[in-house]
């Protein structure tokens, strides 16, 4: 990695330079690559944060052992290393600690985000499902009553006089009327 090689690699440049493999790993892919490939088609827009936190946590699982090692070596006293090098190693293991913490600050903002979109997807979701219950409400009467009487005006009680339909269409729509009233007095609609 460029961060051992003492390069002054970021944490996000780290990430964004790699993708999975599909089988666990990772794969290094060249700035022509981000630049110009397209989302995989099996890439969802809402996957798309679970798999920066798959790969955030994969590139944490290899640079923990990697910072141990660093450490472990730069707190050995090796005839053939110098202070120098030891102090280069302890950069490097400093280094790597503080980009393991961005790492687990970024695993913590992407599950953060995961939930708040679960969230407003939730919200989202009830708003329209309360709204089609109020809506399924409002016309529960007036398609019971329909469904009773039927569209033949033939067996309704008031069938035969001249404004027998225009009174049941009023009565339909002064029931409509009601039930809104009430939806709204109770807070509901």
């Amino acid at each position: 990695m460029d961060v051992i090689a003492g390069k002054s690699l970021q944490v996000s440049d780290a990430i964004i330079s790699c993708q999975l493999d599909g089988k666990g790993g990772l794969i290094p892919i060249d700035d022509s690559d981000v630049l110009t490939c397209d989302k995989p088609c099996w890439l969802e827009p809402r996957g798309e944060l679970a798999l920066i936190r798959k790969q955030l946590i994969i590139m944490r699982r290899y640079m923990a052992p990697q910072r141990d090692v660093f450490s472990r070596i730069a707190s050995e006293r090796l005839p053939w290393m110098s202070d120098d090098d030891r102090r280069r190693m302890q950069d490097i293991s400093d280094r790597l600690g503080r980009g393991l913490d961005d790492l687990d600050a970024s695993v913590a903002r992407t599950g953060v985000l995961a939930d708040e979109i679960s969230t407003v997807m939730a919200e989202a979701m009830n708003r329209r499902t309360y709204t089609m219950s109020l809506l399924a409400m409002v016309f529960l009467p007036t398609t019971f009553l329909t469904g009773l009487f039927g569209v033949n005006l033939g067996g309704i009680p008031g069938g035969e006089w001249h404004y027998g339909f225009s009174t049941f269409c009023l009565l339909l729509t002064l029931l409509v009327i009601g039930v809104a009233w009430w939806l709204r007095k109770r807070k509901w609609l």
